[in-house]
Order: C-alpha cells, then sequence, then structure tokens
C-alpha cells in the first residue's frame, strides 16, 4: 500500500512538471501581445544559422528600443545624434511576408537609413520617423511617399531575398520630393533610387547582387536610363575632398536647372574634376568604352561579381 502511493506521487509529480514545461514551450511559440525591450546591435541579429539575414552591421554600435504588438512594431534608437524611429504597420498583413522577413526589413531600416541620411538626407530634411506599411493593395512591389513606404505583401512571399527593393524606397524618402520639372530626365528620380539600392545594399550585397543587375551599357544605352552610369561619375569623381553624389543630389534637390539647362548642370557637377570642361556626351562615350560599362555585376557571394572583383565600388563609394 505504501509503495503503491509513493508510485502515485511520483507519477503526479511528472505530471506536473511536464505540464509546466508544455505551458512555457506553448507560450515561447506565440508573439506576445505586447512586448517593451532595449536591444543592442548583436541583440538584433539573427542568431538561427537559417535565417535570411543578419541584422545591424556590427560596427554600428546602436541600442534599439522595441515595442512589438499584434498589429505594430515600433523600434527607435540614436544614430550619431539623431534620433531614428521605425514603425512597422501590420493592420492590414496577411501574413506573406513572413515574421523573418519582417524582422530583415526592420534589420536592412538600421544598417541603410541613417548612412544614406547621413550623407544625403540632412540636407533635404528627409524624415527620420518612417513607417513601412505590408499589405495587399493595388500596387505590384513597393511604393513610396511622405514617409511611408507600402510594401506589398505578396512581394517577397513570391520573391523572397529582394529586401533591397526596400532599399530603393528608403532612397525616395530620401530625395523628399525631387521635381521633375527640374530634372533633365524625370528618370533620374528612379536611377538615383537604384544608385542607392546597389551601393547601400543590404549586407553588402548578399542578397541584392544574385538577382538585381547593374545593366551593362548594351541594355541601359542612355545615360537616361543608366544606373551603372551614375555609380561610375560617383567612383571616378567622388574623393575624400569631393563627394560628387553629393553635389549632383544638392543639385537635384534644390531645382536649380531647368530641363533644358542641364548641358550647364553637367558642366556645373564637372568643375573641378578630370572632366572639367567636356560635354555630358564626351563623359558619356568615355564611360560606354570602358571596362566598368560591360563587366556583369551578377554575384552569388557578396563582392564576387566580374565588376566588384576589379572594381572595389562598395567601399570607395559608401559614404
Amino acid at each position: 500500500m505504501i509503495q503503491r502511493f509513493k508510485v502515485t506521487i511520483l507519477a503526479l509529480l511528472m505530471a506536473i512538471i511536464c505540464a509546466g514545461c508544455q505551458k512555457k514551450d506553448d507560450i515561447s511559440e506565440k508573439a506576445p501581445d505586447a512586448a517593451s525591450t532595449t536591444e543592442s546591435a548583436s541583440d538584433v541579429s539573427i542568431s538561427d544559422e537559417s535565417a535570411v539575414g543578419d541584422s545591424v552591421a556590427e560596427d554600428d554600435n546602436i541600442e534599439i528600443k522595441s515595442e512589438i504588438s499584434e498589429d505594430r512594431r515600433y523600434h527607435s534608437a540614436t544614430v550619431k545624434g539623431v534620433d531614428y524611429s521605425l514603425t512597422v504597420d501590420l493592420t492590414k498583413w496577411e501574413g506573406n511576408t513572413n515574421l523573418l522577413q519582417i524582422e530583415t526589413l526592420e534589420s536592412l531600416f538600421w544598417q541603410v537609413y541613417p548612412k544614406m541620411y547621413e550623407r544625403f538626407g540632412i540636407y533635404s530634411s528627409a524624415p527620420t520617423d518612417v513607417e513601412l506599411l505590408i499589405e495587399n493593395e493595388g500596387y505590384e512591389i513597393a511604393c513610396a511617399w511622405e514617409n511611408k513606404v507600402h510594401l506589398h505583401d505578396m512581394w517577397l512571399h513570391d520573391n523572397p531575398e529582394d529586401f533591397d527593393c526596400y532599399t530603393h524606397e528608403l532612397a525616395h524618402l530620401i530625395q523628399n520630393g525631387w521635381s521633375e520639372d527640374y530634372l533633365e530626365y524625370d528618370s533620374y528620380i528612379e536611377r538615383f533610387a537604384d544608385y542607392c539600392r546597389y551601393i547601400y545594399a543590404y549586407d553588402d550585397g548578399k542578397y541584392n547582387d544574385k538577382g538585381w543587375t547593374l545593366q551593362t551599357v548594351e541594355t541601359e544605352n542612355t545615360r537616361e536610363l543608366s544606373v551603372r552610369f551614375l555609380v561610375w561619375l560617383d567612383y571616378e569623381l567622388s574623393s575624400s575632398d569631393r563627394d560628387f553624389m553629393y553635389d549632383y543630389f544638392v543639385l537635384c534637390s534644390d531645382c536649380q536647372f531647368a530641363k533644358t539647362d542641364w548641358p550647364k548642370a553637367w558642366k556645373t557637377l564637372f568643375a573641378g574634376t578630370k572632366f572639367e570642361g567636356k560635354t555630358i556626351d564626351e563623359v558619356w562615350n568615355e564611360y560606354s568604352t570602358s571596362d566598368f560599362a560591360i563587366f556583369s555585376s551578377n554575384s552569388e557571394k557578396p563582392g564576387e561579381s566580374d565588376l566588384l572583383s576589379k572594381y572595389d565600388i562598395r567601399n570607395k563609394c559608401k559614404k
């Protein structure tokens, strides 16, 4: 009788322990209704080896404060004296963009946006409080205006590594409203955003360079179309003494030249460089006959494309 009683007590204790373990597991699998945390850059990193992306660059000592709820993810941090926040609005999210992808987009923001803001956005008074809305609306990929980026909920579901479409849209926020009336071509708005997508690509192009290509001069055969031409100008003309792309950005932001006056605009930009005195057509011809214009930018691993093997573009151009 006593022996049977001991066995019963032991079984009961084991049942209680197992129930406690199961309850703990159930809680860990569910997102909390609300949470407030302070995370260092290393804490934000996705530690699972199968994770899609890393987090903030290791050399960026950023302390990120986060508040997470079912339909809102809010993050804030101060970077080099500037206060930033990112709000991910999930009120219209249908779950097609998975949580790991959302976390990667959040990491991308902290790795990319402060750098672009420091270089360009301070001048244009770009927003520092940014919203990302993931939703199933009437656009195909993404769009941006004011301080908001809208990302279609199906895009990363169907294109699971195209995170740098977000980099492109963040660059539009940095532009903060260029006027088409004062650009040589309306397409310069998109060319600049694509320039930023390439130069500031998340994790040094780990995902971008596999599927998003800087087209060669054979395909993008005019400066109206060519992203690579802007990258080349930055590579050739920027130095520790002068940031050519910053000057280009200022000129475009300030509406200094009407469409018909852009031959003068280019001469202004080339003043004091090795292209001083040359017309934009002469500079284009020099670009179009260079190796830079024809090497492939595709790469399965960061930095291993034919173009990056010969030209250390990101290290030279990313300020």
